[in-house]
């Protein structure tokens, strides 16, 4: 019998070897001290490890010392007793061991940040009552409106405290982003170790990017371990919400399988997240084109491609990571780019799990913890590419040194990938810096570019005829397909909903005024005027580096945490205070201004920047002040009724 026959539970030490070959043994020797309390490990010299052009820095361990950490893990699974236990850190162990990971000391600040990015509690930013869960006031319920992953962390967060609350969704399947897009080769770009829930333990993923399927399987898989299934609503859609002051609730009408209902909520949380209203291609004659137009929001996986004539208007992620499926199945391709765009490549991107790997992950205690911490801690440093110096800038310096080597990188990648086409880099290589706008990750782009069947153009798009698109330069192509890969209207942060607070205020028109800069909110979740209505991924919610799913985690814990203070106190409802709200959002203009996302060669073609001129979608702190920011609910931020 081959090793590969054998059961994963008890493989011989040449399978073992394997494992450890493909291991992070930085993440398996702390995993290692940690299941053996072995001194030396926390002794091993360490080497570093430039990536992206040298703007980050992964830390390994150094060669002299390789051999030695495989062989005391060789040693230690081979004789594991069956009966091994884990126990969770304590915060002095923890912090001894996060700064011997990187060869750091850690301020209080950062340490705070980073403590629960390990995952060594079993539920990581959980809210808490304060002496035991007291008796829920009568009526007490939360409308939260969307299945994925804003929602479901919602509910977990709400089913551990035993608060009541439905979930109103849509469509007829929870998963939000992962239920809508069916374009082809959709996946994450963001590795599955950090785009998870941290309450979930070692999910077995089959991929370092999943597919949306086996993203949204995650998400079913969760809201049924965790009881949120029974609470879904599906076919729902909230139409309209208004305050009532004097019962301190909402009033919202919602449409349930096509019947009008009226719902009473104490509270309403926005779950709907960033990109959920397909932004439609505006072009003279679109509506005269005989061919099929279909928003890649709206894709089935059904659609006929095979020997037709296609167009891919937009290279943002999902244009760029569905061309390459498309070329191979298209008689051919037409590429409309409006703006170069920094496409890099990923490692393991597309590759699956090894069996090795996932036993490793499933069989040595700890090391799935530190797998994870190692993936985070790789990533801040990346926020300092966002960060202009005008001392480097003052010598000649476009950015700052880190963000000019990484463009000198990512434009020799792009020469590499398409080498004596020095017509193409032209085209390609974007104006503005690495992270003035969003990073595309190569699905294959590049290398589709080069097949025979596919054209790029750059011309931009004159109008629509009957059978296909005329470009600016006057040439006519004609198509069967195009797919508008043209983003979402991220400003539309809770349409179609209309909701109305006190006095009647409409948060759709107090977003649309100028003068206020688009949609704004405190800590990106409240609006003065708008009492219990919170928003998740709302205005300047995105993070600068790691984890989205850890700020989705956090913001649902403060959210439950505003709620505890609510029922604890026998408060009827609570709005942020506007002197809170204003002087927040001043802040967070100002220190925006330091920051890359205003370059003049992106600011006018970049999502992040609204109609006003604002940036509306990232938050310009780094993680440690951003997670300050969320650590604890401030009932005197807020006016308690």
């Amino acid at each position: 019998m081959t090793t590969e026959d054998t059961a994963p539970g008890a493989p011989d030490a040449g399978f073992v070897r394997r494992a450890l070959a493909d291991a992070d043994l930085n993440a398996l020797r702390m995993a290692l001290y940690q299941a053996t309390g072995d001194e030396e490990l926390l002794t091993l010299e360490l080497a570093t490890v430039p990536m992206y052009g040298g703007a980050l820095t992964q830390y390994v361990v150094a060669e002299t010392d390789r051999e030695l950490v495989t062989r005391k893990a060789l040693d230690f699974l081979l004789a594991k007793p069956a009966d091994f236990e884990t126990t969770a850190p304590t915060d002095a162990e923890l912090r001894r061991m996060y700064e011997a990971f990187r060869a750091e000391q850690l301020d209080e600040r950062t340490w705070r940040y980073r403590r629960d990015l390990a995952a060594f509690d079993e539920h990581p930013r959980l809210a808490r009552w304060t002496d035991g869960k007291p008796e829920i006031p009568a009526g007490f319920e939360v409308a939260i409106v969307g299945a994925g992953f804003n929602g479901i962390a919602m509910g977990v967060q709400l089913k551990k405290l035993g608060i009541p609350f439905t979930i109103y969704e849509r469509r007829e399947s929870l998963g939000g982003t992962w239920d809508i897009n069916a374009y082809p080769d959709v996946r994450v770009d963001t590795s599955i170790f950090l785009y998870q829930f941290f309450f979930e333990k070692n999910y077995p993923w089959t991929e370092y990017f999943a597919r949306a399927e086996e993203v949204k399987a995650y998400l079913v898989h969760i809201a049924e371990k965790h009881g949120i299934t029974d609470h879904i609503s599906y076919r729902s859609d909230v139409t309209a919400a208004t305050f009532d002051t004097g019962a301190g609730t909402w009033g919202l009408d919602v449409t349930v399988a096509g019947e009008e209902r009226h719902i009473t909520a104490t509270a309403v949380v926005s779950a709907s997240g960033l990109f959920a209203t397909p932004k439609r291609l505006d072009a003279p004659g679109i509506e005269d084109f005989g061919g099929e137009i279909i928003h890649t929001a709206e894709c089935t996986g059904d659609e006929d491609l095979d020997g037709k004539r296609v167009a891919i208007v937009g290279n943002g992620s999902t244009g760029v990571q569905m061309m390459a499926s498309v070329q191979r199945r298209a008689a051919n391709l037409g590429v409309y780019q409006r703006t170069p765009q920094w496409i890099s490549p990923r490692d393991r991107y597309g590759d699956p799990v090894p069996p090795e790997t996932r036993w490793l992950l499933d069989t040595m205690p700890y090391y799935w913890n530190w797998y994870c911490y190692s993936y985070a801690t790789l990533r801040l440093d990346g926020q300092l590419l966002q960060e202009p110096d005008p001392a480097w800038k003052a010598e000649g310096g476009q950015v700052n040194a880190a963000n000019d080597s990484y463009r000198k990188d990512l434009t020799a990648y792009i020469k590499a990938k398409l080498p004596d086409r020095p017509d193409l880099w032209e085209r390609l290589i974007p104006a503005h810096a690495p992270l003035a706008r969003r990073m595309i990750v190569d699905n294959g782009w590049y290398s589709a570019l080069l097949q025979d069947n596919v054209e790029l153009v750059t011309a931009g798009i004159e109008r629509f005829t009957p059978t296909g698109i005329r470009a600016a330069d006057g040439t006519e192509r004609d198509y069967d397909v195009v797919f508008t890969a043209t983003g979402f209207e991220v400003q539309k942060y809770l349409w179609p909903t209309e909701y109305r607070g006190l006095d009647g205020a409409s948060l759709e028109q107090r977003w649309a005024e100028p003068e206020g800069g688009g949609p704004r909110a405190y800590l990106s979740l409240t609006v003065p005027d708008f009492p219990n209505l919170y928003v998740m991924y709302g205005p300047n919610s995105q993070n600068r580096a790691g984890s989205l799913i850890v700020w989705i985690e956090t913001w649902s814990r403060y959210i439950a945490e505003s709620l505890i203070h609510l029922i604890e106190g026998g408060h009827k409802y609570l709005s942020v205070r506007e002197d809170v709200f204003e002087n927040y959002n001043k802040r967070l203009d100002e220190a925006m201004l330091s920051l890359i996302w205003y370059d003049e060669g992106s600011k006018d073609k970049n999502y992040y920047v609204n109609e006003f001129g604002r940036q509306q979608v990232n938050i310009p702190w780094r993680l440690e002040e951003q997670h300050e920011l969320y650590e604890r609910f401030d009932p005197d931020d807020y006016h308690v009724v």
